[in-house]
């Protein structure tokens, strides 16, 4: 039976409760700047989320609009699909929404709520210096930013933080001989996820997770990515040192203890770190930041209080978990399960968030960040075929692919100026393109849509 025959329900999303804009302080969140917590309602950031008057799609018509694209034989009978009208809190199509799917990098749309509920889009994540005169021992503790590099440039630099341990008053100073400790402590338990291939790193997928990287943790002139992230960032550090004339012993792994910060540099605003990872899917970014997330809440950053992040988040917004397994927060374990309805409660939650405050105006960054159709990051190549060019520049989603999986999920606003939230996921796909061309095909129509 075709999907436009089968049976579609009208209900409305779960309540969404209010969430301050408090910006969790932790010790453990070692560096992490805090700002106080705005007062007030946040303001809008977006246009509300259908202007007043537009006509909302008729479940049955949309339904037959969308059953040539989801019902064709590339995405296979594995199939979830939702659309959900963010102003009314309304489903208007559901086919097999609550069953859990690997989702693949949709994943990280789950990843950029927690963060940012947890620390607030405004904290920079600041990596810091310390100094021990009692044993000449300095200290680079990793603080999880993902964006430090080991050049002066926008935002976090290892050069800006060697600049400032030698313009310290309580420093080594000129021509001092040092040992230089890297402190990791943020982060605990397994560097790669569950799910995951051995090879991700060699291959330039993924690094092993750590709260100090710089650089991407990329080992120069190609995509792979170092072993031991922390210990190539002290390498990185201990050279910029001796450039700056300190004799500097080889770096060992070590902790704070005794010393003292000298020194600090600040990432960008969180919101920005958050929106580059979602436009070019970038999964370094979302393991570092989901880690972060864990720390904050749970004191110390892993692959499982990464997950127990976004359980919190979700359930602090009023969204079920049920049939929620996550295991990293990239999205790259084949082992993760997701129901699409949640993508698509979370982008509604968004929505509302941007157009009124709800949420404490922190979710903001989120729809920011989605790449755009045909213009901007995973989505820059999509939507140039003759079905779904209508949709570029209108629509703006999410992706994610693994072996016989493809997803979108995301917002488009209809013909009528509706906005309406999508999300779709197929665990059978056969050929990826044509299963991404598909996709494509079914948010367009979203965007043709009068549909009444």
């Amino acid at each position: 039976m075709s999907r436009a025959g089968r049976t579609r329900g009208w209900i409305g999303i779960a309540a969404v409760a209010c969430l301050g804009a408090a910006l969790i302080a932790s010790p453990s969140l070692a560096g992490a700047e805090t700002p106080p917590a705005p007062s007030g309602v946040a303001g809008p950031v977006l246009e509300p989320a259908s202007p007043e008057g537009a006509p909302t799609p008729d479940p049955a018509v949309l339904a037959e609009l969308l059953a040539p694209s989801l019902d064709a034989a590339p995405l296979g009978g594995d199939l979830g699909a939702v659309v959900f009208d963010p102003a009314t809190g309304v489903l208007l199509y559901n086919d097999d929404g609550d069953t859990p799917r690997t989702p693949g990098s949709v994943v990280k749309i789950l990843t950029a709520v927690s963060v940012l509920q947890a620390i607030g889009p405004s904290t920079r994540i600041v990596t810091t210096a310390h100094y021990d005169p009692a044993t000449s021992t300095i200290v680079l503790v990793g603080a999880g930013d993902p964006s430090l590099s080991s050049m002066s440039a926008e935002g976090s630099s290892l050069a800006v933080l060697a600049d400032g341990v030698l313009a310290a008053a309580d420093g080594p100073g000129a021509g001092a001989s040092v040992q230089l400790a890297y402190d990791t402590s943020l982060f605990s338990g397994p560097v790669l996820g569950i799910g995951w291939s051995a090879d991700y790193p060699a291959t330039g997928v993924a690094a092993p997770v750590s709260p100090l990287v710089v650089d991407d943790a990329r080992i120069p002139g190609g995509e792979a990515r170092q072993p031991d992230p922390a210990l190539a960032a002290a390498n990185v550090f201990a050279d910029l040192l001796t450039q700056r004339g300190l004799s500097v012993g080889a770096p060992q792994p070590g902790r704070v203890g005794a010393a003292r910060q000298i020194a600090a540099t600040r990432s960008v605003p969180l919101s920005a770190l958050v929106q580059r990872m979602l436009t070019d899917s970038n999964n370094d970014y979302a393991e570092i930041l989901g880690h972060l997330a864990g720390a904050s809440r749970f004191g110390s950053g892993s692959f499982e209080t990464g997950a127990q992040a976004v359980t919190a988040t979700l359930t602090s917004m009023g969204i079920s978990t049920t049939g929620i397994t996550l295991f990293d927060g990239s999205g790259l374990s084949v082992d993760n399960l997701v129901p699409v309805r949640v993508f698509a409660q979370v982008l509604a939650a968004m929505t509302r968030s941007s157009a009124s405050g709800e949420q404490g105006g922190w979710g903001w960054p989120v729809l920011g960040g989605l790449p755009i159709a045909g213009v901007t990051g995973t989505l820059a190549d999509r939507f140039y075929g003759a079905s779904s060019y209508a949709g570029s520049g209108f629509v703006r989603a999410k992706t994610g692919t693994l072996t016989g999986v493809s997803s979108l999920a995301g917002t488009v606003v209809d013909r009528d100026g509706r906005l309406l939230v999508f999300a779709f996921t197929s665990n059978s796909v056969t050929d990826i393109y044509d299963a991404r061309a598909l996709l494509d095909n079914a948010a367009t129509v979203l965007a043709l849509c009068g549909c009444r």
